[in-house]
């Protein structure tokens, strides 16, 4: 069961997702959490540095750019 779920937008942020994605990872505790990560899009190598994270914990969404509003609500 799944106590939490951490969601993690991301548009052209490719210098930082790696470090946010690890800094998730790294959580210690009793509570089970996923990770979804939904990039909107992204036009940088996002989408490579995403996919090189191979965790049971983490989904991975890469959706047509629609915005903020619409990554948050497919989240």
């Amino acid at each position: 069961m799944i106590d939490i779920s951490v969601i993690i937008l991301n548009y052209n942020y490719s210098k930082f997702i790696s470090k946010c994605v690890k800094s998730c990872l790294n959580q210690n505790g009793k509570l089970n959490y996923e990770i979804i990560i939904i990039d909107d899009g992204s036009t940088d190598n996002s989408k490579s540095i995403i996919n090189r994270f191979k965790d049971n914990k983490i989904k991975k969404f890469f959706l047509k750019r629609s915005g903020i509003e619409n990554s948050s609500n497919f989240g």
